[in-house]
């Protein structure tokens, strides 16, 4: 997706205001927080982990007041989480992963799709400079979205960095899966099918982009992790793979960024009661057969409660 047609689509949004290591080492470690995520994700923060030797992420921390802040969170021993300066964004009960698009001269995007009570949005922060505080834009997308827990999206990029095949995904309590076609980088989505069998799990999000295939890792409500691996066909069918069976219980969010161009992730789970985030090494996906290494775990001071995955152009390669 050209940066021109992305560039159209935020102008028609409406402006929102107000509303990796097999022990396990816990830490409380936090930065001094930065000015912005563009000026600490794009360069402070990937240059401190090249240096460290170590994978990192960028998270978004929205809280209930509606706040954005977040942590570049890097896997070193101890595990650190340098903070973001929050700014105000909106209230939100789920979010997919939001991804950079780059405008003109040192201008940059960040787009993502969240659910905001019963409805679906989607919301760009516009950086005119790297240190500058976001401008918020908003749309709502559609109604009937009350039912649905957790959502995660998927945007494969090609060799030329061009996205294609982008899609979200729902989990509703009903225990169905919905997958949805995103018609240009700020929607709008429309209906690409559906599969039942989802009733055990409270949350997905992706690991895996490709050209043919997504694929998510869900959390059971018994704390237990699986692959689901969907083709990009017409009808949606998932296939299931046990990873573990306990152990996850305790996060209300998962975050995964790839480590490496081996199939690695970096998964951070988000505990938002005990305000903690936990780190882990993982293989490349191959069931119960997946290395699955505790790196620590670190205390959070935002009180954020739903955290999702900042990107540039990178696609997940966790299976």
């Amino acid at each position: 997706m050209r940066v021109r047609r992305f560039a159209l689509a935020v102008a028609g949004l409406s402006l929102v205001t107000g509303v990796l290591a097999a022990n396990q080492a816990t830490a409380e470690v936090q930065g001094k927080p930065q000015p912005s995520r563009q000026a600490l994700g794009e360069k402070l923060g990937q240059a401190q982990a090249l240096a460290a030797g170590a994978c990192s992420v960028a998270v978004g921390a929205v809280t209930a007041a509606g706040q954005n802040g977040g942590y570049r969170i890097t896997a070193t021993k101890p595990v650190t989480a340098s903070p973001y300066d929050p700014y105000k964004l909106f209230g939100v009960r789920a979010s997919t992963t939001w991804s950079a698009w780059q405008g003109a001269g040192t201008t940059k995007y960040y787009s993502g799709f969240l659910l905001v009570g019963g409805s679906l949005y989607t919301a760009v922060e516009l950086y005119k400079t790297p240190d500058a505080v976001p401008v918020v834009s908003s749309k709502r997308l559609g109604t009937g979205w009350s039912s649905f827990t957790s959502v995660a999206s998927s945007r494969y990029l090609n060799p030329q960095n061009y996205a294609e095949g982008m899609f979200l995904y729902g989990l509703n309590t009903n225990g169905t899966l919905y997958r949805y076609s995103i018609n240009g980088t700020t929607g709008p989505v429309s209906a690409a099918g559906s599969a039942p069998g989802y009733k055990s799990f409270k949350l997905i999000t992706m690991i895996a982009e490709t050209p043919t295939y997504d694929t998510l890792l869900g959390v059971t409500k018994t704390g237990g992790i699986y692959t689901i691996h969907l083709p990009k066909t017409a009808q949606l069918k998932g296939t299931l793979k046990l990873v573990r069976t306990t152990g996850f219980g305790s996060y209300h969010q998962l975050v995964a960024e790839r480590c490496g161009n081996n199939g690695g992730t970096l998964l951070t789970g988000f505990n938002n009661t005990a305000k903690t985030a936990t780190v882990y090494a993982v293989s490349k996906a191959k069931g119960t057969q997946t290395v699955v290494n505790t790196v620590g775990s670190v205390a959070l001071t935002q009180n954020g409660t739903v955290h999702m995955r900042y990107i540039s152009n990178t696609n997940l390669i966790g299976e």
